[in-house]
């Protein structure tokens, strides 16, 4: 549920050419398998194992979510050993990109289903209660639950995608491979089960896509206050990912090694009128570019209303076609800046409608770029007491 796909700064002795050949040649292999172990897991996320309490276990496996830009907007109030209340933070919200906080809450959506699956790798069942409290503007952000969560040991089976909460990863590098087949997308849709939204496969015509998706990505960067909001979540060293656990950073892009290192150097800690500046812009445009034309699939998820409980039941939907997509070592890659809501891509929101033939009040919550690739960076979570509002005692 990222933004950009790489941002370029000036000031480092390398030439683009050197950063666009380099996509061919990371020294990793194809992810063939969905349940490969990952070295890095184990030092990046709270271990489940490591807590005795149900609902801290059930956490631990939920903040393995994906959340918009990596920001993990979620608070948790712990009710009892199974009782708990999710609510998003009021104080990590995308006001630039995300205007009414639809992506943050299709974010809280993603947590609950990773939640649910992973409660039921250990035996209990969760019980969502949506808005128990009402919801109904952003005042009620961080001050009225969006869900209330309750755990209760079952004879049910595990559910079958929860094996792949861990494997589960955002990858932003160039796809490769066949284009998704109507075949396979019927076989995901199968895995998947029910779903709240519709989807939609496109695969193929996709030019008309991708030159919205690559104006989307191109008014992002050259909007001020979108571009900022980019930098100010961006992590531009290893040190610092490890501190703040959150946002986006060179590694999430692809890179790796001495390019990796390279990059980040020339990146000089987000210093801001380089960021900002044209030939940092058209850079980073360039590696977008390429990564949209790799695509081997779009999704696109849509809903028949635009409420809050849409935003996070497609949340949900996401998080199930995304493990389903993983157990086929399969990728995916959010493309969500045609659809933000802020003045500037109105123009590129509209003519995307006109397109999908998508009119209100139906509103398109979702869009992702899938394929083959190599495995992508693992990502931090935070230690589970930044969730918790209050005291909780045996963390």
């Amino acid at each position: 549920m990222e933004r950009r796909e790489f941002i370029l700064k000036t000031g480092a002795m390398i030439t683009t050419t050197t950063f666009l050949s380099s996509f061919g040649n990371i020294n990793s292999l194809l992810a063939n398998s969905a349940n490969s172990s990952n070295a890095e897991q184990p030092d990046k996320r709270p271990d489940p194992d490591n807590f005795t309490q149900p609902v801290l276990k059930a956490i631990a496996f939920g903040i393995n979510a994906p959340s918009p830009h990596n920001t993990q907007s979620w608070k948790f109030k712990i009710l009892s050993d199974i009782q708990m209340e999710l609510f998003v933070d009021e104080n990590i919200l995308l006001l630039a990109t995300d205007p009414p906080s639809r992506q943050i809450h299709m974010g809280a959506g993603c947590f609950i289903e990773t939640m649910v699956q992973g409660a039921s790798r250990f035996g209990y069942e969760a019980r969502v209660t949506y808005f128990p409290e009402g919801y109904s503007s952003d005042k009620d952000f961080s001050q009225k639950p969006v869900a209330s969560i309750s755990l209760s040991q079952t004879n049910l089976e595990e559910d079958a995608l929860a094996k792949f909460i861990e494997t589960r990863q955002t990858n932003r590098r160039t796809y490769k491979g066949n284009l998704i087949s109507i075949s396979e997308y019927n076989e995901l849709l199968e895995l998947t089960g029910p779903q709240h939204a519709n989807t939609r496969l496109i695969n193929k015509n996709f030019q008309s896509f991708f030159d919205l998706f690559y104006r989307g990505f191109e008014i992002e960067s050259k909007t001020f206050r979108t571009n900022e909001e980019t930098r100010n979540l961006f992590r531009f060293s290893e040190e610092e990912r490890a501190r703040k656990c959150d946002g986006i950073s060179i590694p999430q892009m692809g890179y790796r090694g001495i390019m990796k290192n390279l990059a980040e150097n020339s990146l000089d800690e987000g210093n801001k009128e380089k960021w900002h500046s044209d030939k940092s812009i058209k850079l980073s445009l360039r590696n977008v570019e390429k990564g949209i034309e790799s695509s081997r699939g779009i999704l696109i998820w849509y809903t028949e209303t635009n409420e809050y409980l849409d935003w996070v039941k497609t949340g949900r939907d996401y998080v199930r076609l995304s493990h389903a997509m993983t157990s086929k070592g399969l990728f995916t890659h959010p493309y969500n800046q045609a659809i933000q809501e802020y003045d500037e891509m109105k123009e590129v929101r509209n003519r995307l409608n006109e397109l999908l033939q998508i009119k209100d009040p139906q509103k398109i919550q979702m869009i992702v770029r899938i394929g083959r690739s190599s495995t992508p960076y693992y990502a931090y979570r935070r230690n589970i007491k930044d969730y918790i509002i209050g005291q909780l005692h045996n963390l």
